[in-house]
């Protein structure tokens, strides 16, 4: 009997903490599909007000002190000294978002860097436990998910852990990102999150939106089920005796 009793209160008990945990819970899936669905729908550039809103730079205006070496100054938009692999380049950029580097004396052109100065840079910028760089390859185009430009780059592969990988603009020497297993873990699992299999950036896709939309409304019909099963406000049931 007493073994019978336990094993009721412990049903009892776990059946009360099973709605209010699923109450609680299904409060935040409700958020997450409606919100979701929500985001799905909207238009990412409209978000980012990019449809109205310019982020062009502006071209120098005539007459601005430019190196004399520097023959274009029509569609210039920045002109930058800094350092590069411990030496002093002059970077120049232009409207169509071209960037060459130059000798800040001669103007000779730097860019594209070669393979022994993007070595150079990825053994610079590296922070982590001593390694070295496996190997440097030119890419010309996507490499899968993981880098889609601006092209040329170079790909600089560390002899790491965790295969760590940077990209390097060849025309300006700057590190673009850096990619590891981690990251490509993390990548493969947010495109599952998003329902995005492939490019696994597009976050407004009909697959998405169409669950997000179904997912709230099981969460709503599963709060619906749900009010029938928890107990009884008090004066409810003192209403219930009264009117008996």
């Amino acid at each position: 009997m007493a073994s019978r009793s336990l094993k009721l209160r412990l049903h009892v008990f776990s059946s009360k903490l099973h709605k209010w945990l699923a109450l609680l819970i299904g409060a935040q899936v409700l958020l997450w599909m409606g919100t979701g669905a929500l985001m799905s729908f909207l238009d990412l550039e409209e978000v980012r007000s990019e449809h109205i809103v310019s982020r062009a730079a502006q071209i120098l205006p005539a007459g601005a002190e430019l190196p004399e070496w520097l023959e274009r100054q029509d569609d210039v938009v920045s002109v930058a000294t800094r350092a590069l692999d411990g030496k002093v380049v002059t970077e120049v950029r232009r409207a169509d978002g071209g960037v060459t580097l130059h000798d800040p004396h001669s103007g000779r052109l730097l860019s594209p860097i070669s393979a022994a100065t993007a070595r150079a840079i990825a053994r610079r910028a590296w922070i982590g436990p001593e390694t070295s760089v496996a190997g440097a390859r030119l890419v010309g185009r996507d490499v899968g998910t993981e880098f889609r430009g601006p092209f040329p780059a170079w790909q600089i592969t560390y002899d790491d852990r965790d295969a760590t990988r940077v990209y390097i603009d060849a025309s300006s020497g700057t590190v673009l990102s850096a990619r590891s297993d981690t990251w490509r873990l993390f990548d493969f699992i947010w495109g599952l999150h998003i329902m995005d299999w492939t490019q696994r950036d597009r976050i407004n896709s009909w697959w998405l939106l169409l669950f997000g939309i179904a997912g709230t409304f099981i969460a709503l019909s599963g709060f619906v089920l749900l009010a029938n099963r928890l107990p009884r406000i008090g004066w409810l049931r003192g209403k219930r005796k009264s009117g008996s």
